[in-house]
């Protein structure tokens, strides 16, 4: 069908007259959206007073979202529950921290979210144990599909989890829990994510985390202790893609024979460890490792060829270590890896094709407070980014980033630089948009700096004692955003 010209200015008007009218959402009486009161300019006392200690948002499908405040207790959770069911809208997800919860401890929640399909609860203002019930989440074994109970003193697993079947991600971190039980870990078969760290974990039952068939991601660092208990549970879980022990007591070495039972892991975190060196072939049977992450533990010695068989790692860091040098053979394996950070250790030479066996690959490197003094012909020409901050330079020049052509992001901050060469960047002149050279002794810029960097959407400067000169009235306008 084709429209005429009045015809198509008819509909116009009636568009501008009777504009098209669309659902605003429900307000819940005493549980307000936060940007509906932000927008607000003044709130006056009486609407103060009204407030539940909550702000409530509609989601999708009827559905909303409620988020308590600092200061509230299960009072206003029983309040918000019956605002939001007069708003003829479903709760399906509540989140809570910082609430206080009663002496007989955590309620029923099906009384207040029948439909509750996520629920929150994170640093209980309680000092003691927060007691949950065998009945608490009755009535939500089909709808409850995430549940976090971080940081509320929780000795035990709670029992009554296993009746949430179809239950996918559990985050019990930061708690009190000694041991993993076999009842009620068994039932969770849908689960997909446990976080258990930040307890005092030692033990694990049988057949405990290896029943959870369906598992991707374990969280299960920080103070729990790694031994044989847990190994072999960890062992049997053969859908596991990340493995996160970061800050885990009992990490001496990088346990190889916990590798040799799950070789499909995807990503390992080892950070905050107590490993003290690699060995050669250290990770080889972890073929599927795509990131892994060995920061801040206290290694000195890495040898060649500790990360062979890593033919599709992506994104590796041993910042925050002891590392001395760059040994030749040293990253002898890796075919892909496009970050790289290095930073916090003890690096004074950046030797000759440093990168070069896997420059092809190398994206982004960080080298940050490390005593780094030169790094020439390192093989890393295919770099996007590149991070040198609190490092032992003196003078930026066009030598010591001549190789770098493909550069757009470069950061020389914290540093001694004290001279920046006129032709310093000519070689990043097509390329680079950001440059950070702030907190350095740098009086002066000269002004083909700014004047060849065409691309340059991002110069920070600051905190450099500049002086006043010709060089600087030269330099033309950029327009930075």
């Amino acid at each position: 069908m084709f429209l005429n010209r009045s015809q198509i200015l008819s509909i116009f008007i009636a568009q501008l007259c009777f504009p098209l009218t669309y659902a605003k959402p429900k307000k819940v009486e005493g549980c307000p959206n936060l940007g509906d009161l932000e927008s607000q300019n003044e709130v006056s006392a009486a609407q103060l007073n009204s407030l539940i200690l909550c702000f409530c948002e509609e989601l999708e499908n009827s559905e909303a979202e409620v988020s308590f405040l600092y200061g509230s207790n299960v009072t206003h959770l029983e309040k918000a529950g019956d605002a939001i069911k007069k708003a003829n809208l479903k709760l399906t997800k509540i989140n809570m921290q910082h609430m206080e919860f009663p002496a007989t401890g955590m309620p029923d929640f099906v009384k207040f979210a029948p439909n509750l399909r996520d629920l929150n609860i994170r640093e209980c203002a309680n000092q003691e144990e927060v007691k949950i019930s065998p009945t608490t989440f009755d009535g939500l074994e089909g709808s409850l599909k995430n549940l976090s109970i971080y940081s509320c003193n929780i000795p035990i697993i709670p029992p009554s989890i296993s009746k949430l079947v179809n239950l996918e991600q559990l985050d019990l971190g930061k708690n009190k829990i000694e041991k993993i039980p076999k009842e009620p870990i068994e039932t969770l078969q849908k689960l997909k994510y446990l976080d258990l760290s930040g307890n005092f974990i030692s033990k694990a039952d049988d057949d405990s985390l290896g029943s959870l068939k369906n598992l991707e991601t374990l969280v299960i660092g920080e103070h729990n202790y790694f031994n044989e208990t847990l190994e072999a549970e960890i062992g049997k879980l053969k859908g596991l893609k990340t493995l996160d022990m970061s800050r885990c007591d009992g990490i001496f070495e990088p346990p190889m024979s916990l590798f040799n039972e799950i070789p499909q892991l995807e990503v390992l975190k080892l950070s905050g460890c107590s490993i003290g060196g690699l060995e050669p072939g250290a990770f080889a049977v972890l073929k599927n490792l795509e990131q892994l992450d060995l920061r801040v533990n206290l290694i000195e010695n890495v040898s060649a060829f500790s990360f062979d068989g890593l033919e599709k790692l992506k994104k590796l860091s041993i910042a925050g270590n002891y590392i001395h040098e760059i040994n030749d053979g040293l990253w002898e394996g890796l075919k892909s890896v496009e970050e790289l950070d290095i930073g916090w250790n003890e690096i004074k030479q950046v030797p000759e094709g440093a990168f070069k066996s896997i420059g092809s690959t190398l994206k982004t490197l960080n080298l940050r407070h490390n005593p780094v003094v030169s790094m020439n012909n390192t093989g890393a020409g295919n770099l996007a980014t590149l991070t040198l901050s609190e490092c032992g330079l003196t003078s930026l020049n066009s030598d010591l980033f001549k190789e770098y052509k493909k550069l757009e992001s470069l950061e020389v901050s914290h540093c001694n630089v004290s001279k920046v060469e006129p032709n310093a960047f000519e070689n990043q002149k097509d390329t680079l948009k950001s440059l950070k050279i702030m907190k350095n002794k740098i009086t002066s810029l000269p002004n083909t700096v700014l004047n060849d960097l065409p691309l340059l959407e991002e110069l920070d400067t600051s905190e450099n004692p500049f002086q006043c000169d010709s060089e600087l009235t030269n330099c033309k306008f950029i327009k930075i955003f």
